[in-house]
């Protein structure tokens, strides 16, 4: 799977380019990548899931009798263009009960604030994050206040393994510490006509710039998400940056015909060993770095 490796591979540049021209919060989207603002028109993904955010995030919609559910909220300017799409779709804004947060970066949470205001919906989120949430990002573990976004105000904490249940709708969290403390998968279940598949939206499994070395605990952290998202039933893999899961690849193929493109019940799998290898690597080259001198 070179190309998932690749896009782990280049999601960690495109931070570390940042690192090293630190940008103010207000540039921060641009100096990563203007895909993170650029518009996409929402398609459904699978039955009840949607993809409704821009080009370069993954922000999914699930769409249920009892209520709509968000996952992600892009980089603060994408509220206006997640809501554009979500009203393409033909759903009014207020039928969204619930918004659900990968992690505590701007480039996920960033737009939460805007779009809990504007549908009401309760925010959810890992009770590992919620302090940074409410910090707008501010003190950051690995970059302290280069990536600020609007404060988030979570009304409902989860933990591993926590249940959410919204009429039939049943989602689950799963904690993929390391990219954040409280890093989230979330997995569900969507069908089509008699055809039901399970859903996983991956929890970041990348390093961008961290500091690995004398982080025992940090290292375990990433090491058990490897494994939790390896061993996920998965039919179909979505994630926060959608070309870490090769999606637009796999939606082309869709496109031309392969109507079973979007499934691939080894991706899961496939995502996690790429992203063990190349943080093993990045963590065996910081070892091998001269330690500074005091």
């Amino acid at each position: 799977m070179r190309s998932l490796a690749m896009a782990i591979l280049v999601s960690g540049a495109i931070v570390q380019s940042a690192h090293a021209q630190p940008p103010s919060p207000a540039q921060a989207n641009s100096a990563n990548d203007p895909s993170w603002t650029a518009a996409q028109k929402p398609f459904r993904i699978y039955g009840n899931t949607w993809f409704v955010g821009p080009r370069g995030l993954g922000v999914f919609l699930i769409t249920a009798p009892a209520g709509d559910v968000l996952i992600d909220g892009g980089v603060p300017e994408d509220a206006a263009l997640i809501e554009a799409n979500i009203r393409t779709l033909g759903i009014d804004l207020r039928s969204i009960k619930w918004i659900l947060n990968s992690h505590a970066h701007f480039d996920h949470a960033g737009g939460m604030a805007q779009l809990a205001h504007d549908t009401g919906a309760q925010v959810i989120a890992s009770a590992a994050d919620v302090a940074q949430l409410a910090r707008g990002g501010r003190d950051d573990p690995q970059y302290a206040d280069r990536f600020l976004f609007p404060p988030v105000h979570v009304t409902r904490k989860v933990t591993d393994g926590a249940r959410l249940r919204l009429g039939d709708l049943l989602l689950t969290a799963h904690l993929t510490p390391g990219h954040t403390k409280g890093n989230t998968t979330w997995t569900w279940e969507s069908c089509e006509d008699e055809r039901c598949l399970q859903m996983v939206d991956i929890g970041s499994l990348s390093a961008p710039g961290y500091k690995l070395t004398g982080k025992p605990s940090l290292v375990k952290n990433f090491e058990y998400s490897f494994a939790m998202v390896a061993a996920l039933p998965c039919d179909i893999a979505l994630a926060p940056h959608p070309d870490m899961v090769d999606m637009w690849a796999r939606a082309a193929k869709r496109d031309q015909g392969k109507a079973d493109a979007m499934i691939d019940p080894n991706l899961c799998r496939a995502y996690a060993k790429d992203a063990r290898e190349s943080f093993r690597a990045q963590l065996a080259n910081q070892r091998a770095q001269p330690a500074l001198p005091n």
